[in-house]
């Protein structure tokens, strides 16, 4: 008796469903797929790529029912190998490209690679239309190392569907795995590509698979090739600036001009240029372009971030924050990252609970950064026991981590109010590491808030002798000086030399021009401290500046800079002293 295979299995599954005693096993999925193919009359099946007229015929014997019946009892039974040997043994004796599929499939199922890859070029050559059998095979293929043996099939398939050549090229690099022989990712793609160089698409596919090999010479090369074809498309310019990067900064400067000019709405090309002028520190510039692009698509996450950072880098809280947070809100995720940055905004802005719920969120990368800060924050707003228990978690293995947690400890005994544990906490550790600077420069402030003038200038001394001609030693000596004595003649020697080394840092500039102040010297003193009230808006700058307002006469200037700083902080004692000094 000779049957088509399809008419076979279903008499044979029509059979073993009406057994009572095997009623279970029946394989409704082979029968589905066969039922299919019955309908589809003599044309070749458009899912599966067979002509069922077509197909293998095979004489019906005990022996190929008993493979039948091992096949799909065993898939059904939850043993996909033993059923793909079967269907694979099967498909070898019928060479029916159904059974090769089946066997494919339930090879898949087991993790049984090697035997998938033979039943699925059994497939391919029954069912050479089938889309679906060609990718199976080609990402088999991939697996095992044998991309010499893809490309004939990659080329079938992009035939049966030129639409999608174009794009195909565009993704085709993401066929291979990150350790594929990439002289062999090279010759498939010149191969598939070379009927098609008219294709800018094609020229894209080559480059990137140079440029993976290291060989960016040659990616150049061919992406010039596809720029001629479509001078400015963003593909390919984005690519190039990839690849150039810093090497030819006028090249990347022109290209991306001449990409802006032909796609003034290109979000990304904005993106491109502005992460350029922020890598130049151009940050102006750059912020000009994040905001460019996100005047076309608002949720766009890198111009987000990134307008964000250069908030930050111009000193523009307010509007950092709102960058970073819009960002947070695109992606959550993202949280992990940013929340670093949020919290020290918050931090800036004397939000303290806020950056405590910042830093709690961040991810285990970040997580380093935060554990440091939480401490000071837990006790300057009042949660005392949190504050113990994120500093009994600070580690103390090596030498910087026990130094850094005893400045940390200080800082919460400070925000206690209790100054001199502070101090004893820097001795302590002083003992221990007399050869580290920091912690002179750190027991200095202490000793300074604790009337101790003589003790906070000698360590500022030991730190500068540590550490010669350090700015942040010049500074805090300077101020000292100008701010508990009357030896300003010093105090402007060393802050003369701080200011020199570093013209633009506010700190220097509000100790500056409060020397400058206790000189006498208002208009200079009011120009220093007004950059650095701008570029550092802290109470103690403030207190500094208003008063500096008040004494050229400008007095309601000088109350709305007070009453600005309070808002942030309104028991800072310097605040309170300035009030206090000035009669408000």
């Amino acid at each position: 008796m000779s049957l088509h295979m399809h008419s076979l299995l279903a008499v044979f599954i029509a059979g073993l469903t009406g057994c009572a005693a095997l009623a279970p096993v029946a394989p409704v999925t082979a029968a589905s797929a066969v039922a299919e193919a019955a309908t589809e009359g003599s044309e070749v099946n458009k899912v599966n790529g067979y002509n069922p007229d077509m197909l293998p015929k095979v004489e019906l014997s005990d022996e190929l029912l008993m493979r039948f019946l091992v096949g799909d009892v065993a898939a059904q039974r939850g043993n996909p190998a033993l059923g793909a040997q079967a269907w694979l043994d099967i498909a070898n004796r019928t060479q029916d490209p159904r059974a090769a599929q089946r066997a494919t499939q339930l090879a898949l199922t087991a993790g049984q690679l090697a035997l998938a890859q033979d039943a699925a070029l059994l497939w391919v050559a029954g069912a050479p239309y089938s889309i679906q059998a060609r990718q199976i095979l080609v990402g088999l293929l991939i697996r095992s190392k044998r991309l010499d043996q893809v490309e004939p099939h990659l080329r079938v398939m992009l035939n049966a569907k030129p639409a999608e050549m174009a794009p195909f090229f565009m993704q085709m690099h993401q066929l291979w795995d990150k350790d594929a022989d990439r002289a062999a990712v090279i010759s498939v793609t010149e191969q598939l590509t070379e009927p098609h160089l008219n294709m800018p698409e094609a020229h894209f596919a080559r480059a990137v698979a140079f440029s993976n090999a290291s060989q960016d010479a040659l990616a150049l090369q061919e992406l010039d090739a596809a720029l001629k074809l479509r001078p400015s498309w963003e593909p390919a310019v984005l690519y190039k600036v990839q690849l150039l990067g810093s090497k030819d900064s006028v090249a990347v400067k022109r290209l991306l001009q001449d990409a802006a000019k032909a796609n003034p709405k290109s979000s990304a090309i904005s993106i491109a240029q502005a992460r350029g002028f922020a890598e130049n520190q151009n940050y102006e510039l750059a912020q000009q372009q994040y905001e460019a692009a996100l005047s076309q698509d608002p949720r766009q996450l890198e111009a987000l971030v990134g307008a964000g950072l250069v908030a930050l880098e111009l000193r523009d809280l307010d509007k950092a924050q709102s960058y970073l947070e819009r960002a947070v809100t695109v992606s959550p995720k993202s949280v992990a990252q940013l929340g670093v940055y949020l919290g020290q905004i918050a931090e800036q802005q004397h939000r303290d609970k806020e950056a405590i719920k910042w830093y709690l969120q961040v991810g285990e990368e970040q997580s380093a950064r935060v554990k440091n800060r939480l401490p000071r924050l837990y006790a300057k707003t009042g949660q005392q026991a949190e504050a113990d228990v994120a500093l009994a978690a600070l580690p103390v293995v090596t030498v910087d981590q026990q130094i850094s947690k005893a400045q940390i400890e200080a800082q919460v005994w400070r925000e206690r109010k209790d100054l001199a544990r502070a101090r004893d906490t820097i001795t302590a550790a002083i003992t221990q590491h007399p050869k580290q600077a920091e912690l002179y420069y750190d027991r200095s402030l202490y000793l300074d808030m604790l009337g101790d003038i003589a003790g906070a200038e000698a360590d500022l001394l030991r730190y500068l002798a540590l550490n010669p001609d350090h700015v942040q030693g010049l500074n805090a000596l300077g101020y000292i000086l100008a701010n508990r004595t009357d030896r300003l003649a010093e105090a402007d020697t060393y802050l003369t030399k701080a200011i020199t080394k570093d013209p633009n840092n506010p700190v220097i500039l509000d100790s500056l021009g409060w020397l400058r102040l206790k000189q006498g010297k208002l208009k200079e003193a009011l120009a220093l401290l007004e950059r650095a009230y701008a570029d550092l808006p802290d109470p103690e700058v403030a207190a500094h500046y208003a008063e500096a307002l008040w004494l050229t006469g400008d007095k309601s200037k000088a109350i709305e800079v007070l009453d600005a700083a309070s808002l942030l902080d309104a028991d800072d004692e310097a605040l309170l002293a300035t009030r206090k000094k000035l009669g408000m």
